[in-house]
């Protein structure tokens, strides 16, 4: 495809730089629209890339669209009309809006899962057509391992304890010099 020829006039508008850090900006990463404020901005070879710190707290780097021309860079966008026909006070008044009103969540955690299960039942697959029970392998292990992570609580489920390792290993290795000894010959 070829470069998209620009005039001399167009290109020193993308060579200078339009927004400050902490301005509120109407962006796009990957074709979804956002709002976020510029945190830094720098100069490269295809014009300014701004960086801007999305509502969720992630920082993307952006090239700018003026005119309805784009930098080279178009994985992410500032919308430089449609950025100066809100302003920044409404940007900023939305961002605001959607952090508050819970549609952009500042947590990142799971949330913790409680059962809604009001019969608690007897343990037992009540399916008809399955006739056996499920069992649960292992101790009850479940309720003594709850407050630890779960990559240690698997661990811990699943963990085989040695019994007389020495004794193992020494059996292991009388095997092991047996077994060579049938492969040499003897005069």
């Amino acid at each position: 495809m070829a470069r998209e020829k620009i005039t001399d006039k167009l290109q020193a508008k993308f060579d200078k730089p339009h927004f400050q850090s902490g301005s509120a900006v109407l962006f796009s990463w990957l074709g979804n629209k956002k709002y976020g404020y510029v945190t830094k901005f720098k100069k490269t070879n295809w014009g300014i890339q701004y960086t801007v710190q999305s509502t969720e707290g992630i920082s993307y780097p952006c090239g700018i669209c003026i005119d309805g021309t784009n930098t080279s860079y178009k994985v992410g966008i500032v919308y430089f009309k449609e950025t100066k026909e809100l302003g920044h006070d409404e940007i900023a008044r939305r961002i605001v809006e959607e952090t508050e009103n819970g549609r952009v969540s500042k947590n990142t955690r799971r949330p913790t899962i409680t059962s809604s299960v009001s019969d608690p039942g007897n343990g037992k697959d009540n399916d008809i057509n399955n006739t056996t029970t499920s069992k649960q392998s292992g101790s009850n292990s479940r309720t003594m391992h709850d407050n630890e992570s779960s990559d240690t609580r698997v661990h811990k489920q699943h963990k085989r304890v040695r019994k007389n390792s020495k004794s193992e290993l020494n059996d292991a290795i009388e095997k092991q010099k047996n077994f060579l000894s049938g492969f040499i010959k003897k005069d």
